[in-house]
């Protein structure tokens, strides 16, 4: 990229930050949430389920729009186009964190959190290849621009509340994934372009490796049948 390329580059998701928090909390959403919902449902043939998802992610990316949407409100009237940060500062906010994306799916192969087939599902590739830098983008630069606005008043004071009020959550909501993992992510073949296990079935089995003596004590599938 040159240097006269790099002052006005903004990436395409850019423009939704110029037509009002309506449309910032519609593209954040969409971003996460949004579209790995549709992943899971059409690709992965599952429906998200708090049990399965991280608490940052089903409840913490959700609030991360609405924190997006305030700090464009923030800002003031709809096409104002000074919400969208541009040139090198949006090259950092979208090359750095999809640098750590990349890293933490290689950390997290490398200790065997995921498996290579649940690596290459279609919502964790999502997650690790666009969550990260879009929402990152989307965010920062309501957050930014909202945060140095100067306006003035009650109301900037609200706003800015429930911006840090819905990054606090998202923060604590990652606290708390660290402390209760969840499975994520199921094994995925591109190939048959179908899971390779269910959620439940991965469930079942983290259960029988955590507590192995439970699980060989307890009655098989035929304990009840009658001889």
């Amino acid at each position: 990229m040159t240097m006269a390329a790099a002052g006005d580059w903004r990436p395409f998701v850019a423009p939704t930050l110029e037509h009002g928090p309506l449309w910032a909390f519609l593209a954040a959403f969409a971003v996460s949430p949004g579209v790995p919902a549709l992943l899971a449902l059409v690709l992965e043939r599952r429906l998200l389920r708090p049990r399965h998802e991280f608490t940052a992610f089903l409840y913490g990316d959700p609030a991360l729009a609405v924190s997006c949407a305030a700090g464009v409100w923030l800002v003031g009237s709809p096409g104002a186009a000074s919400v969208p940060v541009a040139g090198w500062p949006a090259v950092a906010m979208t090359v750095l964190p999809l640098v750590f994306g990349l890293w933490q799916g290689w950390w997290e192969l490398r200790t065997g959190l995921y498996t290579r087939a649940q690596m290459l599902s279609p919502t964790k590739i999502w997650h690790q290849a666009v969550v990260y830098p879009l929402l990152t983008y989307l965010v920062g630069s309501a957050l930014l621009r909202g945060a140095t606005s100067g306006v003035e008043g009650p109301l900037r004071w609200a706003a800015l509340a429930v911006m840090a009020g819905c990054c606090l959550f998202w923060i604590a909501a990652n606290v708390h994934d660290r402390r209760h993992p969840s499975t994520g992510h199921p094994p995925y073949d591109w190939r048959r372009l179908r899971p390779l296990a269910s959620m439940d079935a991965m469930d079942r089995a983290s259960a029988r490796e955590t507590c192995p003596d439970t699980a060989r004590n307890s009655p098989g599938p035929g304990a009840n049948q009658p001889l």
